[in-house]
């Protein structure tokens, strides 16, 4: 059967039609919209090639935008690229608890994440002369051992205030007000090791302060712990 070629350059209709139950090429507001026959869905799109001119591509594009259907946007960096980049995806789903891993050259693979529980972490609470007290520190966690406490004066205080570290009912449990004085110059650290075991539930630790007549000071408390493995 003949073909007909024809120098057309678009068509006055709202859609376009490829085949008799083709999919529509359709216009809305400047958008190309690629439609099912009926018009009552989007279509596929297959190609060998995706090229992007843009910054994002939207997953979901039409969400509702409420309860658990929302529009997921992919995006490159706005600024900082120096060079173009390609990720390789792993080549299986990986297993639970694995997290992605580059090999520097952009070549993704699934690892085992490291515990983490074992590390040290440190937490800061800052003191001041008029400070009330208790002071609340924060919570340490179940099973977690406090290796140091560190107490950086950073302006030296006037007077004779006092502090210690502890919980509710046991204020020097870590730290006694005579493992410090905070009357030093500032650049001072006391460090204290309580070699307290391990708490079997959570602590809210506390600095109980007296300031002793204070007018001036402040200094940092830095906690040191970790939970053993």
């Amino acid at each position: 059967m003949a073909s007909i070629w024809q120098d057309l350059l678009g068509t006055t209709k709202a859609f376009f039609r490829i085949g008799f139950t083709g999919p529509r090429l359709k216009d809305s507001s400047g958008n190309l919209l690629i439609r099912n026959p009926g018009d009552s869905a989007d279509a596929e799109v297959t190609a060998s090639k995706l090229n992007v001119s843009g910054n994002s591509v939207d997953l979901n594009s039409d969400a509702a935008g409420s309860g658990a259907d929302w529009k997921y946007t992919l995006q490159r960096p706005s600024s900082g690229m120096g060079a173009a980049v390609t990720l390789t995806l792993p080549v299986d789903d990986g297993s639970p608890d694995q997290v992605l891993k580059t090999d520097g050259s952009g070549v993704l693979s699934w690892t085992s994440a490291a515990a983490t529980d074992a590390d040290d972490k440190i937490d800061t609470t800052t003191l001041a002369f008029d400070s009330t007290s208790p002071v609340a520190m924060f919570t340490l966690p179940a099973n977690a051992v406090i290796e140091k406490i560190q107490v950086v004066i950073d302006t030296s205080f006037d007077g004779a205030p006092t502090a210690s570290v502890g919980i509710s009912g046991t204020v020097s449990k870590y730290l006694s007000s005579t493992d410090l004085l905070l009357t030093q110059a500032a650049g001072t650290v006391f460090e204290v090791h309580p070699g307290v075991a391990a708490p079997g539930g959570t602590e809210a630790l506390i600095i109980t302060y007296a300031a002793g007549g204070a007018t001036a000071g402040s200094a940092r408390f830095l906690v040191f712990y970790a939970i053993p493995s």
